[in-house]
């Protein structure tokens, strides 16, 4: 059975580059000594020097099942919804549709996993894993043996827990069809997060309330090893339980919902001062909107303008029977980020004020009207020394936006640190 993937090797330079890269404590599951980073003063933009232009070429249509053998419209639109979180019609529609789920019977759990097998036989080659209850799979065909193809990302978790090591690979293979399950989400909310732009879109009756901030996860060194298992696995979610607050070392991490065997998603996680009450994120929060956790989404507790964060969030998931759907976007080599209108307008606090906003008001600055000015002036004085909002999350500069796109830009490899740490599978995948 066809098994698809992208790989890149690594070269040993690079591996001994990201060798001294410390791990960041977080929500994982094994012991790491946190360390606390204190975030710099963000360096000074050289308004003189513009962003230099790249060439437009028309772009790929990106879906959570590009590079896939099975390009047929089956099974939940989430897999062939092209990744535009701008369709608000077509992303409302892919969240408020079925999703297909494992449950093998009563004494399954959450973080309970069943294998993919190559072949529509138990001893035939263990292709990768999925989760039990919450996680979806494209169903492609069933057959009369009692087998389903099925295709969905591998949930593959640290060793020796996976069979595989297959760490977010899109595989295709065979599950049991009495296993599958089809639930109908909530249609109270829908969530994407997208690993691309480190952003959690929040829809409701149809169309996209606000965005926050989120960090999925990122591959680290843990003084012994690297952990290809802190890659945020993509695809279909359900959130299936309120975990509550949770602590990993010193790091609280809030109001956790379960939604991928340990994995959870919830407030970016503080630490408490020694009167035990103040809370501090200084060591997390200054890098959501970039790669960062153990494998959890951790999402902003600075409310939007809509008044959302994710305590917000969390208060609307009432039980641990929401079936609120959850997606994950994979960031595909290729991928690119539009670049928005000079025209668009932005707002900034003439008196003083540090950051540029998308509206006329915020609550970082609450009371303030704010004056328009246009992100063609963002490069020019006095906008120049202004940052992005971590409140309502405005339009990156066109710097940032150009800098991820030549880093993802078609033909290179954002991951190969990933994609080297993948070789024992692919290796494995070779054996008799």
């Amino acid at each position: 059975m066809a098994i698809r993937y992208r790989f890149a090797a690594l070269s040993a330079a690079f591996v001994l580059l990201f060798a001294a890269v410390p791990a960041l404590a977080e929500e994982a599951e094994i012991e790491i000594e946190e360390i606390i980073i204190e975030p710099s003063e963000p360096a000074p933009e050289d308004a003189a020097t513009p962003a230099p232009p790249l060439q437009q070429t028309v772009q790929e249509v990106f879906t959570p099942s590009s590079g896939s053998p099975y390009t047929e419209d089956i099974a939940s639109p989430y897999w062939t919804t092209p990744m535009d979180i701008t369709d608000e019609e077509a992303v409302w529609n892919m969240l408020m549709q079925p999703i297909t789920v494992i449950d093998p019977g009563k004494k399954t759990t959450e973080k309970s996993q069943v294998s993919i097998y190559r072949e529509p036989d138990e001893d035939s080659k263990i292709v990768g894993e999925v989760t039990c209850k919450s996680q979806g799979v494209r169903v492609i065909r069933h057959e009369e043996n009692g087998w389903s193809l099925i295709e969905c990302y591998s949930s593959s978790f640290h060793t020796p827990a996976s069979e595989t090591g297959a760490w977010n690979i899109l595989v295709s293979g065979y599950i049991k069809t009495a296993y599958l399950k089809e639930v109908q989400p909530s249609d109270q909310l829908g969530l994407v997060v997208d690993k691309l732009t480190q952003r959690l879109y929040v829809f409701r009756d149809g169309h996209l309330l606000t965005t926050l901030l989120v960090s999925t996860g990122l591959v680290q060194h843990n003084g012994k090893k690297y952990q290809p298992y802190n890659e945020t696995r993509s695809g279909e979610f359900l959130l299936v339980s309120r975990i509550g607050d949770f602590s990993s070392d010193r790091l609280i991490c809030a109001k956790a919902i379960r939604f991928n065997n340990g994995d959870c998603i919830h407030e970016v996680p503080h630490v408490l001062q020694k009167d035990g009450k103040t809370k501090n994120y200084r060591s997390t929060e200054p890098y959501l909107g970039q790669k960062r956790s153990h494998g959890c989404i951790r999402v902003q507790y600075h409310e939007t303008p809509e008044g959302v964060n994710w305590r917000w969030i969390y208060s609307q998931v009432k039980s641990n029977n929401s079936r609120i759907k959850l997606v994950i976007w994979e960031d595909w080599q290729g991928r690119q980020l539009s670049e928005p209108s000079p025209d668009t307008v932005l707002y900034y606090n003439p008196k003083g004020g540090q950051y540029y906003h998308r509206l006329d008001h915020c609550n970082n600055g609450k009371g303030i009207v704010f004056t328009p000015f246009t992100y063609g002036e963002l490069d020019d004085q006095p906008y120049s020394k202004l940052t992005c909002c971590p409140y309502c999350n405005p339009p990156e500069r066109l710097s940032d936006i150009r800098a991820k796109n030549e880093l993802y830009a078609p033909g290179g490899d954002h991951e190969e640190l990933l994609n080297s740490l993948r070789a024992d599978y692919y290796a494995y995948l070779e054996q008799e």
